[in-house]
């Protein structure tokens, strides 16, 4: 796994106990959460993004990724990424490159699930963009528009999970565009969608149309929006009992992302009796942004890790010698993220999925923050 910064769950099989000193077991060189929570504070003046750009970097995109698909260029698909988006596209490429399970014997039962060896392509409709008022680099701007899987005939209000939300398959999304420096190519950082009964707000605008942005460390909201992560991050790891439930609002991406964690069910891991099973939701390199609300409160985009971990107890006590446990039945799409010819993993396996996240931060003492948008999917897995 990419360095757990905290564990704050853990469940056991039915037949190991554990005992308390393990919730705080793991490297403590940082709270979780707290890496996609750098101030976007200006380092230099920027001109305002105009619809013209936008537009111009938005189609840019369509066109560019179209094409990497029709002449199977993975550079070139990579090139329209960054951030978020970047890192998860380069997991796509890994699991739908490997034609075949680095299974070490021809036994399907040592994985779990199906996956399709073809990545989702869209279409999109007429995109509405949300553009900053100017302030430094990285400069950005939000494209909300309604995409379909090309292809596909969904049916009326299908849906799919994401990180055990349910969010539709074909629906309104918001796609975070990035260009670090002035001279630099605007790319797409981040996807987000809308689970059933989630909305965007009315966002605020000055006279020429421009949407106010708020500083991360903004004291006039419910929270900082450098700490909406965070305090996301403890109701996943602790559910309604975690203290921060009390800012918090319940909901698909908080407490039944808590619950869907516990029972493993955006996960497909399977704990043998006797192994341990945590998970742990932090923070990331990649820059948050947050944009006014009409009511005065903000919208805030930022990308957090949740890590997934079945293991032997002696693997998670850091004992000497780490005996191995029974075999430990992994999904596919992680099967696809190993090293061709890895062995049945008896030791531990990590998984690493990623996901951008939109919520929304009311203004102080209004109501509790709620988490209305999620992206994102399986970035990384290790195993022995």
């Amino acid at each position: 796994m990419a360095s757990p910064l905290r564990w704050r769950r853990l469940l056991a099989g039915p037949a190991f106990a554990l005992a308390a000193a393990l919730a705080a077991a793991g490297c403590a060189s940082a709270t979780a959460g707290t890496g996609s929570t750098s101030a976007n504070t200006p380092a230099r003046a920027a001109a305002p993004v105009t619809t013209a750009q936008a537009s111009q970097a938005f189609d840019s995109y369509v066109a560019t990724t179209a094409k990497a698909i029709r002449t199977d260029d993975r550079t070139l698909a990579l090139s329209v990424v960054t951030a978020a988006q970047q890192s998860l596209l380069s997991a796509a490429f890994k699991m739908y490159g490997a034609r075949s399970a680095p299974s070490p014997s021809s036994d399907p039962a040592a994985y779990s699930g199906t996956l399709g060896l073809t990545p989702a392509t869209y279409t999109y409709g007429t995109p509405t963009f949300y553009l900053p008022e100017p302030a430094g680099y990285p400069r950005f701007f939000v494209a909300d528009v309604t995409r379909s899987v090309k292809g596909s005939k969904a049916a009326a209000g299908a849906v799919t999970s994401v990180g055990g939300a349910q969010v539709p398959v074909d629906g309104p999304a918001l796609m975070l565009f990035e260009q670090a420096a002035a001279a630099g190519p605007w790319r797409l950082a981040g996807v987000s969608q809308f689970p059933a009964g989630m909305a965007l707000p009315r966002l605020a605008t000055d006279s020429n149309g421009y949407i106010p942005q708020v500083r991360l460390t903004s004291t006039d909201l419910h929270a900082e929006p450098y700490a909406i992560g965070p305090l996301q991050a403890a109701v996943v790891d602790d559910g309604p009992a975690s203290a921060a439930a009390k800012s918090v609002a319940d909901g698909p991406l908080t407490t039944t992302m808590y619950q869907s964690a516990r029972d493993r069910a955006g996960t497909g891991l399977e704990v043998p009796r006797g192994d341990v099973y945590q998970w742990d939701m932090e923070g990331t390199p990649y820059p948050a942004f947050a944009l006014r609300t009409a009511d005065g409160g903000a919208l805030v985009l930022y990308a957090m890790y949740l890590n997934s971990t079945v293991a032997v107890p002696s693997y998670i006590n850091k004992g000497d010698p780490i005996n191995p446990g029974s075999p430990i039945k992994i999904p596919l799409e992680v099967a696809l993220l190993l090293p061709i010819g890895q062995p049945t993993p008896r030791t531990v396996v990590d998984a690493q999925d990623l996901f951008s996240f939109a919520a929304i931060d009311p203004p102080a003492a209004t109501s509790k923050i709620e988490v209305i948008a999620i992206g994102g999917g399986l970035n990384y897995a290790a195993a022995s």
